[in-house]
């Protein structure tokens, strides 16, 4: 019987602890093997220079370089290495920052071991990979994104709307009725998240939908 290969995992993070706590969470793993540690970028990029892994399993709070650039760094110099970022960060911004570097996966330290150990395994066999709270910040952010996107009819508003137009106006300009007019403008102001027509007209040039 052929003895059952171990992945070597290398670790990266700044709290000695942690580092501790997930190599011993990992241990229990009979195909999982930490074989590298590091406690910033510096250490790591070292260490990836002569010891071979499997894939890399990151934080992105490293006390010598800002989130993205160790993986950017990491990605240029070893291109086909795995990579997955194990972070307690979960604002949404900063998670599209991090996945558009092309890391193959995103856990957070909140998740559960086997969490973590089916993100490694996904990403170690070419799936790439992240948690369920990962995905659903995303998706209420794209929600967000889609509710403030303003409609062609909307944007046809606002144009009038800068240019002083009434909204018996712009009622009468676009066929609708003043009530649709008002209902058009309550969306509008919601959307932008602005409270008057300055604000709105800023709004609008800052969107460039002048």
């Amino acid at each position: 019987m052929s003895e059952l290969r171990k992945w070597r995992i290398m670790l990266v993070d700044d709290h000695k602890i942690l580092l501790d706590g997930i190599k011993q969470l990992l241990s229990a793993e009979p195909d999982l093997e930490v074989t590298a540690e590091a406690t910033d970028a510096r250490m790591g990029m070292n260490l990836l220079s002569y010891l071979p892994v499997d894939i890399l399993v990151t934080d992105l709070s490293l006390p010598d370089v800002n989130y993205t650039s160790f993986i950017l760094d990491v990605r240029k110099k070893f291109p086909d290495l795995k990579i997955l970022v194990l972070s307690m960060h979960d604002e949404s911004e900063l998670l599209r920052d991090v996945l558009a570097t092309g890391v193959n996966g995103y856990v957070l330290k909140s998740n559960s071991r086997e969490e973590l150990v089916k993100a490694i395994r996904n990403v170690i066999h070419g799936m790439h990979y992240v948690s369920p709270d990962v995905s659903l910040k995303l998706m209420e952010q794209e929600q967000r994104n889609n509710n403030s996107v303003l409609t062609d009819r909307e944007i046809e508003i606002v144009k009038l709307i800068s240019r002083e137009y009434s909204n018996k106006q712009i009622a009468d300009e676009l066929f609708i009725s003043e009530r649709t007019v008002e209902s058009h403008r309550k969306n509008i102001f919601r959307k932008s998240d602005t409270h008057t027509v300055v604000g709105l007209i800023k709004y609008a040039m800052q969107h460039k939908l002048l």
